[in-house]
């Protein structure tokens, strides 16, 4: 998993999307089966993508015996999508 700084830099901003998608993907998606939110519906689909996409490289990660890359492209993103359920699907009653 030899990479140029520039395919570094650029898997890095993938990794803080794909983190932050993960933590606030699963809320969008709820938010989005209202009627009236359909765009919050979009947000949360792509956002699941860019974590399944993240979760994937972290797979391959795993082939390349690159620890630190699982740890990020598949751990924390599946820690953080977790904990985005947990809050999707809270109840305020």
């Amino acid at each position: 998993m030899k990479r140029d700084i520039y395919q570094t830099f650029i898997g890095a901003k993938g990794v803080a999307f794909a983190w932050i998608g993960a933590a606030i993907g699963p809320i969008f998606l709820v938010i989005g089966l209202e009627p009236g939110y359909r765009v919050h519906l979009v947000i949360g689909v792509v956002s699941l993508l860019l974590v399944a996409a993240s979760i994937l490289d972290g797979v391959r990660a795993l082939r390349a015996k690159s620890w630190s890359g699982v740890i990020a492209f598949a751990v924390v993103p599946v820690m953080l999508l977790a904990g985005g359920v947990v809050l999707a699907f809270m109840d305020e009653s």
